[in-house]
């Protein structure tokens, strides 16, 4: 399963700055799903420098947790959003590049 990765470069309170990763994923009908996505310690999360690239994971390698989570917005109001992550134990790093097309229905 191909697997594109993203990198987020963050910073705690303390200016501490960590990197998080978002996962893309293709569905068999063709449309995508965003995700967060972490690495086990024993493979190491993929350079941030890098992303985004592409990465081949063995399903048996992998899988999706889910959570419902709560939390107020600015006005106040409380909402309930499911939080999807990918976990993945063992990957390798694609030769496939990628290409950005998120402006190709732009003049």
């Amino acid at each position: 399963m191909k697997v594109t990765i993203f990198a987020q470069k963050k910073k705690t309170k303390e200016n501490r700055e960590f990197y998080t990763y978002l996962a893309t994923l293709t569905k068999k009908d063709g449309s995508e799903d965003k995700l967060e996505a972490k690495f086990r310690e024993e493979c190491g999360a993929p350079d941030p420098k890098k992303c985004p690239l592409i990465i081949e994971v063995d399903k048996a390698n992998a899988n999706i947790s889910e959570k419902k989570e709560t939390y107020t917005n600015e006005v106040g109001e409380e909402k309930e959003v499911i939080r999807r992550r990918l976990w993945v134990s063992a990957y390798t790093e694609s030769d496939e590049k990628f290409v950005d097309s998120s402006l190709e229905d732009y003049e």
